[in-house]
């Protein structure tokens, strides 16, 4: 990895950079001194480590999609309702957006549920929720896919569903940077 933090005498190098800062003509006095930090190599040694143990970034739990119509306003009100739960949620703020540009959305945080409205769905008053599960794939996490089109579930039950859930409580703790 090389060193982290190094300081010592760099007479010339130091010299030309002041020399160009000073402007063309101009004499620079020399500098004998210098220091280097390179942040870079700390995070090369614990993002793997960070990675290794499941963490990530944010600690959104939950996201929110339409299939078909856009559903705008019904979306946001499912993802209010799950922040005033406590759910941290998040979704796509758009009018229409399709449904493999939400499912990247989401898997660009690793959130573990995708919570999906349809038309067909509001009507009943449910929401299909996908479990989205996860595994180490050099050094990143890779979303694992899966033929399971998910679980209806009426949106009275949501938030108590989710906590109930294996994956949830897996997800729930110990999980971020």
């Amino acid at each position: 990895v090389g060193s982290v933090a190094a300081g010592g005498r760099y007479d010339n190098l130091v010299g030309m950079f002041a020399a160009a800062a000073a402007g063309e003509g101009k004499k620079s006095s020399g500098l004998p001194c210098g220091v280097s930090i390179g942040l870079d190599r700390v995070f090369a040694i614990l993002w793997p480590k960070w990675v290794e143990r499941g963490m990530r970034s944010k600690e959104t739990m939950v996201y929110v999609m339409a299939a078909g119509d856009g559903l705008l306003q019904e979306r946001l009100e499912l993802v209010q309702e799950r922040r005033a739960a406590g759910l941290k949620t998040d979704f796509l703020a758009k009018n229409k957006p399709k449904l493999p540009t939400q499912f990247a959305a989401g898997e660009c945080n690793e959130v573990p549920f995708a919570v999906i409205l349809g038309g067909d769905e509001l009507k009943e008053g449910l929401a299909t929720v996908k479990e989205q599960k996860w595994e180490l794939v050099d050094g990143k996490g890779a979303k694992i896919e899966s033929a399971d089109k998910g679980t209806k579930v009426l949106r009275s039950e949501l938030v108590t569903w989710l906590h109930n859930s294996q994956t949830f409580k897996e997800w729930s703790t110990d999980r971020l940077v």
